[in-house]
Order: C-alpha cells, then structure tokens, then sequence
C-alpha cells in the first residue's frame, strides 16, 4: 500500500467516526423523559417506611396548615393540607424529573419546571406529564408522622 493510498484510508476512517458521533450528538434535548412504572421516579421500586417527628427541625414546616417538606434522601414530598389532612407522593415530576412544591392554595403539587400540575393523590390534573406520582399513606400519632407504601 503507497503512502497516499494509507493516508487517504485513515481520512475516511476518521470521518466516518466523527459523522458517527455527530449523528448520536444530534437527539431531541428537550424531550420527555421516558415512561415510567406508575409511581417510580426510577427503574427501582423500593418500599417506604419511615417516621418523622413533626415538631423538630427540619420537620417543622409541618405543622402549621399549608407546609411541606421534601425528603431527598426517599424522593418524597410530605404535605398538610389546609384541612390538616397529610399528603405523601413522589416529590419527582413524571414529566422532566424536576422536584415539585405543594401550592396549599389550590390543594396540589405543582412543577415549577414545566407548569405539570397533580392532584393530591397524584394524579395528573395539568400536563406535559402525564404519568402519575406515585402516593405513600401517611399516619400521625401524636407528633410522630410515618409515611409508607
């Protein structure tokens, strides 16, 4: 093989790689995440339970009417309602995986990301989600609040 001929092989073989590469680089970036089991915010399902004492930092939020905390560490949003009823859902958008608020107001969880709104039950009531949050039970006993599957 003459020098031309090797140099002019390794051009193509090069090119090819780059075109290769441009063409995975060129995906939608902004698209939805894909579909996940109803409820789960990842490929694992876990099961929840934990309890949480109300009256001490960083819990504290929820006791008065109206606050919520998110548990990071188990994807959860904890929240009271006007009515002092307790929530418990999956604090993971369906839509973009973005960490939701719960509007005391309007009784839902909202994704200030993309504008998804859920019911309390976390149901979709707004998309572009539209996959459901996955809902833990909650109970309280005095000042101890425990959140399970």
């Amino acid at each position: 093989m003459e020098r031309k001929d090797f140099i002019e092989q390794v051009g193509l073989s090069a090119a090819s790689i780059l075109i290769f590469g441009c063409m995975q680089s060129c995906s939608k970036s902004d698209s939805p995440a894909p579909p996940q089991p109803s409820g789960s915010n990842n490929n694992t399902v876990k099961n929840i339970d934990f309890t949480i004492n109300i009256t001490i930092s960083p819990y504290t939020n929820l006791n008065t009417a109206g606050g919520f905390y998110i548990d990071r560490t188990n994807s959860i949003i904890i929240a009271r309602t006007l009515t002092n009823e307790f929530l418990a859902v999956s604090s993971i958008c369906t839509h973009q995986q973005v960490t939701l608020d719960f509007e005391a107001s309007n009784n839902r969880f909202y994704c200030s990301g993309h504008g998804s709104t859920f019911s309390t039950t976390g149901a979709v009531i707004n998309g572009p989600a539209d996959a459901p949050l996955k809902q833990y039970k909650t109970a309280l006993s005095g000042n101890l609040l425990r959140v399970f599957s």
